[in-house]
């Protein structure tokens, strides 16, 4: 079984930025709803997943945040024009029958990454869809990243020829380098060439703060030394919690067919005429004349996908 596991807050961004203007006839703006509903059918169109999931961030502050108080405090806030549309987003999906998960506390990456050590422990090959590097720590032993903006497969031979160690030392390469997007400190002026060397002399990160004096470089040296704190906090903001306590079913995530009936009133009112036309019977029979789908294929056909 194939599952593909989406960050919902990452799609949403996306499909906002990707799709500007657009608004139904009331001006109710509709971008960000209509680009994320077609990279949705995509997926399912060209990689044809036996079961997908989506997570969301959740409003609540994390231990990260606790930890370390500007952590992603440098992103600026939500577009109200996204804010509006994003219960939207859920309803349709919702309609779909694709299961969405958002935890109080948690991250949407911790999310999907327990799923996904989950799912690869019942020897389920799991494709996380990312761009994100962070997510890499996650790679091997059945579990890939899909970045559908480069239309590229991330395993562990990528992980390890890009930084020069495991995927799951990944957290310690962030560590010393930092992270912008999230504002994970590091230690500013060494980047992924540097960090790469230096973990790459050593067994773990922990080795390399315990005996700086082996950093051949003084000046690299100093720099480790002096921000040693910052070091040890950005390994922690950087490392995936794949165990958090989440109840899952992987029968639930199998694709299954959509509300169509839910689904007619909020493409109606949103406008989207190419989304209506693959609803059965063109959407305007009544509720009792819709056929029964029995399996993904007939789903497939009936979604023009």
């Amino acid at each position: 079984m194939n599952l593909y596991l989406i960050d919902g807050n990452s799609y949403f961004y996306r499909a906002y930025h990707a799709i500007r203007g657009l608004t139904n006839s009331k001006g109710f703006p509709t971008n960000a709803i209509y680009g994320f509903t077609n990279m949705i059918l995509k997926i399912i169109r060209e990689k044809k997943p036996d079961a997908i999931a989506i997570a969301f961030d959740s409003p609540v502050p994390t231990e990260r945040h606790k930890i370390y108080e500007q952590y992603k405090a440098q992103r600026p806030e939500t577009p109200n024009d996204l804010i509006v549309q994003i219960p939207h987003i859920k309803e349709i999906i919702k309609a779909f029958n694709i299961t969405a998960f958002e935890m109080p506390g948690y991250e949407a990456d911790d999310i999907i990454c327990t799923i996904a050590k989950k799912a690869a422990s019942q020897n389920i090959n799991v494709f996380i869809l990312s761009g994100d590097k962070d997510m890499m720590q996650v790679v091997g032993n059945g579990i890939k990243i899909y970045d559908p903006m480069k239309d590229l497969i991330i395993d562990e031979n990528y992980v390890r020829e890009r930084f020069g160690v495991p995927p799951e030392r990944l957290p310690e390469i962030m560590a010393i380098t930092g992270d912008a997007i999230d504002n994970i400190p590091g230690v500013k002026g060494i980047g992924e060439k540097t960090a790469k060397e230096l973990l790459s002399k050593t067994d773990s990160l922990d080795e390399l703060l315990n005996h700086p004096e082996r950093i051949e470089s003084e000046r690299i040296r100093k720099m480790v030394v002096d921000n040693i704190e910052n070091i040890k906090i950005s390994k922690t903001l950087a490392t995936i919690d794949t165990n958090i306590p989440i109840d899952i079913s992987f029968q639930d995530m199998i694709i299954k067919e959509p509300d169509w009936p839910s689904l007619l009133p909020l493409f109606t009112e949103f406008e989207f005429k190419s989304l209506i036309k693959m609803i059965p019977s063109g959407g305007y029979k009544p509720r009792g004349e819709y056929r029964p789908i029995k399996d993904k294929d007939e789903l497939r056909k009936a979604l023009g996908v």
